[in-house]
């Protein structure tokens, strides 16, 4: 038999502010109510749980709730959206987890100017190479908006070929040779420093 129920919550988001002076009120499981103004206290800062990450966010002297508001918009990270609401009490903020969408792949080309060995479109980010090369030539490799060209020998392999290019996509990109087939994709790192 049992004898007690323990009630068990889940709470996806957490705010909570180091300054009295600066009130945080949860209206919610994901809202809450910023009211007040920092007081005189260099190290204000707001302590934010997202599903995904912690962090603070620190206020400036005599910040208010839009001024937090501006600076979570700018530290969230990309899987939170936050709306607000002005009510009479302060600004209500409401957090929400989003599905980032994963990213497009790359438009890969590959132009030659070698006449013997034939570059294939397989996909939108994928070629394959066959034959070897007939001359020493020139590969321009675009991903998107990006390009190199590299230099070529006469004699390269359609394997050969397909590792140069896939070493040598542009910067922001990454690539993977399966034989003689070259596919590219987003580096998400690069991408997200960028951002």
């Amino acid at each position: 038999m049992i004898d007690s129920v323990t009630q068990l919550s889940v709470r996806r988001f957490h705010l909570e502010s180091s300054d009295p002076a600066f009130h945080v009120e949860r209206q919610g499981s994901s809202k809450f109510l910023l009211s007040g103004k920092v007081s005189d206290e260099p190290t204000t800062a707001l302590g934010v749980e997202t599903p995904s990450t912690a962090f603070d966010v620190t206020l400036a002297t005599s910040s208010g709730p839009e001024h937090a508001v501006a600076t979570l918009k700018r530290d969230l990270p990309r899987d939170v959206v936050m709306q607000v609401m002005e009510r009479i009490g302060g600004l209500e903020i409401s957090l929400s987890e989003a599905l980032v969408p994963a990213a497009k792949p790359p438009r890969l080309r590959v132009i030659s100017t070698d006449l013997v060995q034939r570059i294939t479109q397989l996909d939108e980010n994928r070629i394959e190479v066959r034959g070897a090369i007939g001359a020493d030539a020139l590969l321009t490799i675009l991903c998107d908006s990006r390009r190199v060209t590299i230099s070529v020998h006469k004699g390269l392999s359609s394997t050969a070929t397909a590792i140069r290019i896939a070493a040598s996509v542009p910067r922001g990109y990454r690539a993977l040779a399966d034989g003689p087939i070259v596919s590219v994709w987003k580096d998400a790192d690069f991408f997200s420093m960028v951002a």
